[in-house]
């Protein structure tokens, strides 16, 4: 790049850099507020673009004269869009989830800038553990290369060295003291497990935060299993960070060893899967796998957030929570992830080209042909910039909606309904939502079918009437018989037997009961011997 371009692309930078770092906090906002309140219109818009970029890709192959290249992209478009299809159910729950989460993390903003402190503060650490293993691996001495086999020399002061091969090779290598080597392969696992700790720190935080404002509603109502509609009050970041640092400290640096070994693991195999066709067909099976794998420990992460239980017993409790209600975690697993970060690209390519065509039609009078790479090398840092900030938002709405999806499993195992809103996404409740007696929402058992029950007689009135005594189908007011009404009895002109024989009785004669003799004595006297 010449003089003339570093100074337009210095210009342009200093001018559409500073916008894009402004932008991006607005853009973050407005994708929190964009899949909160318009979820569904954005994944729709995510698939639709990604199925668009898709066959706009495979024409430019096709137009390029890259015809085998396009039409494997062509064919695998369209089956993108046959699954995209296929699994619409799973997008819509999806849609609805992601609009919980926007709107829990947008009553919990407190986890933005905690969570920016977390990646901050690993950063530092990073640097140092990096600046550590750098430093060890300078400390040793030059010495002849241990791969030469033969040498020949071209001149006074020239030597051409050999391998087995006879390929050149230099003559020299550097070795690193024996210490030194250790402490450089201590530094880099330190590095990485540092790197797992610091998005752990930051998923227990998340998962601690909102499973407080999660199970609010339940502790406002005074109940283990609150209505939904019950007040909700945000979660304490700081005792989020508390419980992180202190009591689960040590399930959280067990599950970033854990998660470091399966990064490890699934490089490695990378690696090795690039000339070896047995270990390309073992990379393929064993991926999905490790995948998987690392998608369960931020599952039992997420358990420890919310139970305090140590990792070991919160991811036997998860898992079994899991198989006993068969809960679609592959939808979790995938779905939301690619829709967030597909998302995150599209907003982070549209800013990106309205940055590449102002910088080209400000620079191309003057620069010409090289406008073009100056103004591709401005939009690329606009990309970058906008991209990791959306794309750390991306990452937190990832954490809650995982969480949310822990919380509705802990519901449904214990058959209550805090959430109702959050309950009726998934719609595979074991049973009907039924409301007890002092209020409180459980799952029943689903209805059965019956037949329609015969005719019943009409229920006796109520007591008392609501209208009172002499309302409609209510009973009378009581009046006493005026005399010679009755014939017997205290009123003159008959006796009771008349009034009975009109009247026969509902029940039989209660039997006439004679009591014992009385004892000798009295009841309070002694009995003798011979009496007992």
């Amino acid at each position: 790049m010449s003089d003339t371009s570093m100074s337009a692309f210095k210009k342009q930078a200093s001018i559409w850099l500073p916008i894009t770092a402004v932008l991006a906090i607005l853009g973050s906002s407005l994708y929190l507020l964009l899949f909160r309140r318009y979820a569904k219109l954005m994944v729709m818009a995510t698939i639709v673009g990604s199925v668009g970029f898709g066959v706009l890709f495979s024409i430019v192959c096709f137009a390029t004269g890259a015809v085998p290249f396009g039409i494997i992209l062509l064919i695998m478009t369209a089956l993108t869009a046959l699954f995209y299809w296929w699994i619409r159910g799973q997008l819509r729950m999806c849609a609805d989830l992601l609009a919980i989460a926007g709107r829990g993390l947008t009553e919990n903003l407190g986890l933005v800038p905690a969570a920016l402190g977390i990646k901050l503060a690993g950063l530092c650490v990073l640097v140092y553990g990096a600046a550590g293993f750098f430093a060890a691996l300078n400390i040793g001495h030059a010495g002849p290369s241990m791969s030469v086999v033969s040498y020949v020399d071209e001149g006074v002061e020239q030597r051409v060295c050999l391998d087995a091969a006879l390929n050149q090779v230099s003559c020299c290598a550097f070795y690193t003291k024996g210490w030194a080597g250790a402490y450089a392969f201590f530094a880099w696992c330190f590095v990485a497990w540092s790197a797992m700790l610091i998005m752990q720190i930051k998923l227990y935080t998340v998962a601690d935060t909102m499973a407080q404002w999660y199970f609010s509603a339940a502790s406002g109502a005074n109940s283990s299993a609150a209505v939904g509609s019950a007040a909700q009050t945000a979660g304490s970041v700081k005792l989020a960070l508390k419980h992180c640092l202190t009591s689960s400290f040590g399930s959280v640096a067990f599950a970033a060893a854990i998660l470091a070994l399966i990064r490890m693991l699934r490089r490695a195999m990378e690696r090795a899967a690039r000339n070896n066709v047995i270990c390309c067909i073992l990379n393929c099976v064993m991926q999905p796998l490790l995948a998987l794998a690392e998608k369960f420990t931020r599952f039992a992460t997420i358990a420890c957030a919310i139970t305090g239980q140590p990792f070991v017993p919160a991811a036997k409790a998860v898992f079994d929570t899991l198989k006993r209600n068969f809960l679609q975690t592959y939808s979790l697993w995938w779905v939301p992830d690619t829709v967030l970060q597909f998302a995150v690209t599209l907003m982070s390519l549209t800013w990106a080209g309205i940055v590449f065509f102002a910088s080209y039609g400000a620079a191309k009078g003057g620069l010409g042909q090289d406008a073009w790479g100056m103004a591709f090398g401005v939009a690329f840092c606009a990309f970058g910039i906008m991209f990791y900030t959306l794309l750390f938002v991306a990452g937190l709405l990832l954490d809650v909606v995982n969480t949310l999806y822990i919380c509705f499993a802990l519901d449904k195992d214990q058959r209550r309904v805090t959430h109702p809103e959050i309950h009726a996404i998934y719609n595979q409740v074991p049973g009907l939502a039924v409301q007890q007696p002092d209020g409180n929402i459980v799952y029943g058992a689903p209805e059965p079918h019956h037949a329609p029950s015969p005719a019943q007689p009409p229920a006796y009135p109520s007591y008392p009437p609501a209208g009172g005594y002499a309302a409609p189908g209510g009973y009378a007011t009581a009046t006493y018989p005026a005399p010679g009404a009755y014939p017997g009895g205290p009123y003159p002109g008959g006796g009771a037997a008349d009034y009975a024989s009109s009247y026969p009785a509902a029940y039989p004669p209660a039997p006439v009961v004679q009591p014992p003799p009385q004892p000798i004595g009295g009841y309070g006297a002694v009995p003798s011997k011979d009496q007992i």
